[in-house]
């Protein structure tokens, strides 16, 4: 019961920080976010800390330690940990656990011999007899005398007479011993002193009856004033704490000069100090978040110096070296141009307020605006001391990235930052793409300052970068940057001349941190690329590819399109086995792959329920090359129904040509000569035709693509960059080669075509009428391939499909092409 009593209290006080109403005039809602609270804390279970990750931890440090040759160090670790075994506490995983939190890169920061400062001083010898009687014997006869009880004791002294001395202080009687009363200390003060300090004191006067006016001087009021501005309280102005507002009172009035224009110079200075009283009260009220937190303490500090300026102006007044004019309205025009800076912040701290919960880093954002109009007004002034605020504030958010880029590490639960991991157990096949996701917000966008979104992208491949070199093994390996980081602040950045700097600030800003993100980027991003192409061969594999599935070696890929259309041929059982198939690609594609290579082919094949001797039926046969683990994050496991497509067309166009070789002219000869012609005819055209479609995919389509993106993977910075433009390599091949979904009618056409090659293979030494129907499909096939072909490329801007058209309509006279 005493629980729930202590938690429905903390409840209460919970609800009324937040909520900020009067529970007697709301009820209803007061007894919703209770309920809501209450349902809330309850549900909640701290969990106890896994000693035995904690554990796991630390042996990992240890060994982290070794292998970066810091015995030292992990010895030290060691041997303290053996120590706390001796120890028994139910909370010392919790201790552990807690140490590991507040590492920060011990390796680069721990010094062993710093560890001497904490070991305790050497207990003291205990103290002995012969010590005590070596420093003072007992030999002294006088020590073993009796003592007299009946002497007088001290409080029988008596108590020596006080007398006045000439100057009118008393003196005690035992004047030899220069003993003297405290009162003869005290120093007398003058009563006109006394006098003018409560004639100052003008909020003790009272107003006559018949005016109810209290009349004071300017000097009197440049000190209250001062003291409102200070935050403090004062007789002239009265500041209510719960609507932060600031009243003039209206009985105090200078004698020479109009109770109204008085007022109205009291009243803009009181504006001024209940923006600035707000912005001391917000600045109290501290945020759970670093990121604001930080802004708060910068806030804090500015209405610090704001106070020492606020102090110079009292020593001005009151305490003058120079004869001084007491003037209002001179502190009123001080005063303005002094706090316009703070007055500014005050205004946005009160716009910003509201919103901080949902987004914490517009602060930044307003700022980084602020600075820009500032800039464009041509106000230094402001100028500078946003920019200041802003770079403090920034500081902050850079940590979380610094420790990203570096480290390739993310702080618990930050809600903060705009990286986070999405799922730490995948695969390593997806680790660039998948396991560590962006932070978007409402609208699809970025979770990160707006300023920032350009480089966004180049520090979340950062931070992948040195992950992935982690998941290698190679991390440490050389990445220590020997150059000190840049500077990123208000001096660094805009400079420290007495004008406003010529160029915008947000392409000065954007210089600087690209500048700053380049120290940390260029290391990591340049080893894991020349291990990716050195190590696991990335240009080797990627000519592998060209080789294996887009015919790249002519030859060896004939070879290989023939041993498969002999065996399909065949008819014989089993002649699709993938087993007998993977081997057979093995040993054709051996004489232009490495050793190595030639073992990461496997060949599938489906079962076909017809047995039909269509092109159509090729698309069962499969090719697959494995890759490793980090090629497969260029080389994404999307791509392979492109690879898969391109390597079906080129077999496609080869089985087509293989039948049609195959065919000796005597067999074409006919009793009838029309017959002879036509069969001519046919052969000549459709052996045309498909050298046409073989020309333009390998030569027009296949080769310039490939020669681009392999310069272009050459000359990329990132995985994220190789990846992006693989993806757009086969995208090209995949359309320009008629394979994508949109031009899915006009590759049935082709294929169509194709298939026109396979059966005048198969009857062209029959009787004509079969003859005369390849020859009236191949009529209207042809005409339809080559309207698509120009209708797409008007449309899409293709000059591959219009060459390609021009092309197919190589017989036909110019006038009649269109």
């Amino acid at each position: 019961m005493a629980q729930n009593a202590r938690l429905g209290g903390l409840t209460d006080e919970l609800i009324h920080s937040i909520l900020k109403f009067d529970p007697e005039k709301n009820k209803q809602a007061y007894k919703h976010a209770k309920d809501l609270a209450t349902r809330g804390l309850r549900a909640h279970v701290h969990a106890r800390t896994n000693q035995f990750e904690v554990e796991t931890s630390y042996k990992g440090l240890d060994e982290k330690f070794r292998v970066l040759d810091r015995d030292d160090l992990a010895d030290a670790l060691q041997t303290r940990l053996k120590e706390l075994e001796a120890k028994t506490s139910k909370w010392k995983p919790e201790f552990l656990y807690l140490l590991l939190q507040l590492s920060d890169r011990p390796v680069d920061n721990s010094d062993v011999a710093a560890l001497e400062i904490l070991r305790p001083p050497p207990s003291p010898e205990p103290l002995t007899w012969s010590q005590i009687i070596a420093d003072d014997p007992l030999s002294d006869e006088e020590i073993w005398k009796d003592i007299d009880y009946a002497a007088e004791s001290s409080e029988d002294e008596k108590t020596p007479k006080i007398k006045e001395t000439k100057a009118g202080s008393l003196l005690s009687s035992v004047e030899d011993e220069d003993l003297y009363n405290a009162v003869s200390c005290v120093a007398l003060v003058a009563t006109s002193s006394l006098s003018q300090v409560e004639d100052a004191q003008f909020w003790k006067e009272s107003p006559e009856e018949e005016s109810r006016k209290v009349e004071f001087s300017e000097l009197q009021a440049i000190r209250e004033t001062l003291f409102m501005l200070a935050g403090l309280e004062t007789s002239l102005y009265h500041a209510d704490k719960r609507n932060g507002s600031i009243r003039v009172d209206q009985k105090y009035i200078f004698s020479h000069a109009i109770p109204k224009t008085t007022h109205h110079l009291f009243s803009q200075l009181a504006d001024i100090g209940r923006d600035l009283y707000r912005l001391r009260q917000w600045t109290k009220r501290s945020s759970s978040l670093p990121l604001i937190q930080t802004f708060e303490a910068a806030v804090g500090r500015r209405l610090q110096d704001y106070d020492r300026t606020l102090a110079s102006l009292q020593c001005r007044y009151l305490l003058p070296t120079t004869p001084t004019a007491v003037s209002m309205l001179e502190l009123h025009d001080e005063v303005r141009r002094t706090s316009m800076p703070l007055l500014q912040l005050s205004k946005m701290v009160s716009d910003i307020e509201p919103m901080l919960l949902v987004n914490p880093f517009i602060h930044l954002e307003t700022l980084y605006e602020q600075i820009i109009e500032a800039q464009m007004t041509l106000r230094k002034d402001l100028f500078d001391y946003g920019s200041r605020l802003f770079f403090e504030s920034l500081q902050t958010y850079l940590n979380p990235i610094r420790k990203w880029m570096e480290s390739g590490e993310l702080g618990a639960n930050d809600e903060t930052f705009f990286v986070f991991e999405s799922d730490s157990g995948m695969e390593m096949a997806s680790l660039w793409h998948d396991r560590f996701v962006l932070r978007r917000g409402q609208g699809n966008a970025l979770r990160s300052p707006t300023f920032l979104h350009p480089a966004a992208q180049k520090i979340f491949n950062t931070g992948k970068s040195i992950v992935f070199l982690k998941e290698l093994g190679i991390y440490g390996t050389g990445l220590a940057s020997s150059e000190p980081e840049p500077r990123l602040d208000h001096e660094s950045v805009c400079g420290t001349g007495s004008e406003v700097p010529l160029a915008p600030f947000a392409e000065l800003f954007q210089a600087a941190f690209e500048t700053w993100i380049r120290s940390k980027y260029s290391l990591a991003s340049t080893v894991l690329r020349s291990h990716l192409f050195k190590e696991y061969g990335l240009l080797r594999i990627l000519e592998n590819f060209q080789i294996i599935h887009f015919g790249a070696n002519g030859s060896v890929f004939q070879d290989f399109a023939d041993a498969i259309f002999e065996r399909r041929d065949s008819r014989q059982r089993g002649w699709n086995d993938r087993f007998l198939l993977t081997e057979l690609a093995r040993g054709i594609f051996a004489t232009a792959l490495n050793p190595g290579d030639v073992e990461k082919l496997v060949v599938r094949s489906s079962r076909s329920s017809t047995e039909s001797r269509s092109v159509k039926t090729l698309s069962s046969i499969t090719i697959d090359y494995a890759l490793p683990w980090p090629i497969q994050n260029i080389i994404l496991r999307s791509s392979t129904p492109t690879f898969h497509q391109l390597f079906t067309l080129n077999l496609q166009i080869h089985r087509a040509k293989a039948l049609l070789q195959a065919i000796p002219f005597r067999a074409l000869l006919s009793p009838h000569q029309h017959l002879t012609n036509l069969a001519y005819k046919l052969r000549q055209r459709l052996t045309w035709l498909v050298d046409i479609l073989r020309s333009y995919v390998t030569e027009t389509v296949i080769m310039p693509a490939t020669a681009a993106m392999t310069a272009a993977i050459q000359k990329a910075e990132d995985i994220d960059e190789m990846a992006g433009i693989h993806l757009k390599y086969l995208a090209r091949l995949q359309e320009q080669s008629l394979l994508s979904e949109n031009l899915r009618p006009i590759l049935r056409a082709v294929v169509a075509l194709l298939d026109l090659a396979v059966a005048f293979a198969d009857i062209y030494s029959q009787v004509g009428e079969k003859l005369r129907n390849i020859d009236e499909q191949f009529g209207k096939l042809l005409p339809f391939v080559i309207a698509g072909l120009r209708s797409v490329g008007r449309v899409g801007a293709e000059p591959v499909w219009e060459m390609l058209a021009e092309r197919l309509e190589w017989d036909k006279p110019s006038k009649e092409r269109y």
